[in-house]
């Protein structure tokens, strides 16, 4: 079996208890088998404390006020305490880290749900790249694994990470790039044509396309009022995710309100551009926000083939975290740290990406929804 990770993938340390929003708290943790077994088992006093705090009809941890009925004061969990490490379930074991499954190939990341682990991700000044390992397992073979369609969404997704990290363009033209490339891409996956991804990879990488796709993006330039517009319709698709934590909906329409009720256009406008020359030098941590997305769910198109709903996901993920980013720096007198950064990301991660009927939710709209058509998407990305 071969593993695929990030660089950094074996420097994380959990904060436990100094941790700045446990994981502990805000979602049901899901108890897997084997571990439910062990707590019908446990014996005496806290075997009785375990059995009580489990729901054994959803198989997942009680919840008091909205923390796990096992999480004390001090923010650590009493099981690892009284029990041990080899009593906490698969879940708690395994964050943040996250697992992508293919045919004979894990990829490992880093939930960027997590404060440690977002701080690192964002954090980080360097090229992202991966290391990989490999332990002796059985071979896997998976019924309607498409192998070649596999390989090609690697390849695909190898030319995302060349344009993310092309660090001689802004980063709002690399995130056109890769929405162009992806809708071009797209239709050669739906029409069956993989033979065809490698010819257009090398037009793409050529200084000839690099022109063409220039004068192609800077029509959708200089659009202020449509791009607003497309902001906030597209912030306001949150609205219609399911909400994990009521603080996150609070927080969405206070900085609405900020950015598009408060301000007319031209100081829209305004704050748009020097929020974007106050971040010029920090623009890794969009770089590391659209490399993580990549990486995390590109390859999972060989399941849907929908290879361009991915890529879409990512730069619109990206673009929302930074308009709330800009709205957090104007609540901070035009201030911004990577504190501030950080828990943006990780609280948008964990409503998008710890609920399953949200993160699919929300790659239906971009995949489906006319407000996230090509051309309007880059209208709210390079308009203002």
């Amino acid at each position: 079996m071969e593993y695929l990770y990030p660089k950094y993938f074996y420097d994380f340390q959990c904060k436990a208890g100094e941790c700045e929003d446990t994981c502990c708290a805000g979602w049901k943790i899901a108890i897997d088998p084997v571990s439910l077994k062990k707590y019908r088992k446990y014996p005496g006093f806290f075997g009785n404390r375990l059995r009580n705090s489990v729901d054994w009809e959803t198989k997942s941890f009680d919840q008091y006020h909205r923390r796990c009925a096992l999480l004390n004061d001090e923010n650590l969990c009493d099981i690892y305490i009284e029990a041990g490490p080899g009593m906490l379930c698969k879940t708690c074991t395994r964050y943040p880290r996250h697992y992508e499954e293919f045919e004979n190939l894990r990829e490992i990341s880093l939930s960027l749900s997590c404060p440690a682990a977002a701080r690192m991700i964002l954090g980080d000044k360097e090229k992202l790249t991966f290391e990989t390992s490999f332990r002796k397992t059985p071979e896997e073979e998976y019924e309607r694994f498409d192998f070649f369609l596999f390989t090609k969404l690697q390849e695909i997704r190898d030319f995302l990470y060349e344009r993310i990290q092309d660090r001689d363009q802004g980063i709002e033209l690399r995130m056109a790039g890769i929405l162009a490339a992806g809708h071009d891409l797209q239709s050669r996956i739906g029409r069956k044509q993989l033979y065809e991804v490698d010819d257009f990879l090398k037009w793409c990488r050529t200084k000839a396309f690099q022109r063409q796709a220039d004068k192609k993006f800077s029509a959708y330039q200089n659009h202020p009022l449509e791009a607003r517009i497309q902001m906030r319709r597209m912030w306001r698709r949150l609205y219609r995710l399911e909400v994990l934590k009521p603080e996150w909906i609070t927080f969405l329409k206070y900085q609405e309100l900020r950015l598009y009720h408060d301000m007319g256009l031209e100081d829209y406008r305004k704050a748009c551009r020097e929020f974007a020359g106050y971040m010029k030098d920090r623009e890794t941590e969009y770089e590391q926000l659209l490399m993580y997305f990549i990486f995390v769910y590109f390859c999972g198109a060989v399941y849907d083939e929908n290879a361009y709903g991915k890529i879409k996901l990512a730069v619109v993920s990206t673009m929302l975290i930074r308009e709330m980013g800009m709205a957090v720096w104007l609540e901070n007198g035009k201030t911004f740290t990577l504190d501030d950064q950080v828990r943006i990301a990780y609280r948008y991660a964990r409503e998008i990406e710890h609920s399953d009927p949200n993160i699919e939710a929300l790659e239906a709209m971009v995949t489906d929804e006319d407000l996230f058509r090509l051309d309007r998407v880059l209208k709210g990305l390079l308009g203002r």
